[in-house]
């Protein structure tokens, strides 16, 4: 279940926090290799974690014992979820040196990529995992004496047809850890891959947080598992002023 959090007081930022908890390092994924005769290929992907609709790089160099070699013809291969197959999305050719780079890659959903190269017996670098987490931006305005308007969207994975499901949405007086159900909506499709829900509540006081809860049907094939947390638990955290 996909959960997230607000809290603040006053002034509501414009745009959500990152949606997925920051990962240390995340932009230097580790590099790897494997080996086919003597030639090896290795690679990275940089960021590892990133938002739907960023782009990421993958790079890497192909060697021989130790030296880099170029003029390897070279292909990147995509395994997006939930696939059991590899299709090549692009080709390079390795330069000075073995390097070789492919940018501009923009994966709409948790992938696993490695570099082959060209031939039946070419070499190819291990798979490289790469989690991709929607894009979410929440809201807080405030209608009046205890009506406060809560609102979400989501860009996302296109996944059995995104169908509508139910928004559950928790609050909490800003220093309480225990969250009560105020209200369940139904999400909508503003367009392929964007969903949209909201909810007006009586907050339990003027300055409190508020977490919405979902379990879309695209949740197993976007952010890191630990993302699926259960609700209301697991969330991120966003501001509201409601009194």
């Amino acid at each position: 279940m996909w959960g997230f959090e607000s809290h603040a007081i006053g002034a509501l930022p414009a745009a959500l926090l990152a949606l997925a908890p920051a990962v240390a390092g995340a932009a230097t994924a580790g590099a790897t290799s494997t080996a086919s005769s003597t030639r090896q290929i290795a690679a990275a992907a940089a960021p590892a974690e990133l938002t739907i609709g960023a782009k990421l790089t993958v790079a890497g160099v192909v060697s021989v014992d130790g030296e880099g070699v170029a003029g390897v013809q070279l292909q990147l291969q995509s395994e997006p979820y939930p696939s059991r197959s590899f299709a090549t999305i692009a080709h390079a050719t390795s330069g000075a040196g073995g390097s070789f780079r492919f940018d501009g890659l923009a994966p709409e959903r948790n992938s696993r990529l490695r570099v082959i190269e060209d031939g039946a017996t070419g070499a190819s670098s291990r798979g490289l995992r790469v989690y991709v987490d929607p894009a979410v931006a929440i809201a807080a305005r405030r209608l009046g004496p205890g009506a406060t308007r809560l609102s979400m969207r989501i860009r996302h994975a296109i996944e059995g047809g995104s169908p509508s499901g139910s928004a559950l949405w928790f609050t909490a007086p800003r220093n309480a850890r225990v969250f009560h159900l105020a209200a369940v909506t139904p999400t909508r499709e503003l367009a392929p891959g964007v969903s949209y829900a909201s909810a007006i509540v009586d907050p339990p006081a003027r300055r409190f947080l508020y977490r919405v809860c979902l379990n879309p049907a695209w949740e197993r094939a976007m952010g890191r598992p630990a993302t699926h947390g259960s609700c209301p638990t697991h969330g991120f955290r966003l501001p509201a002023d409601g009194r």
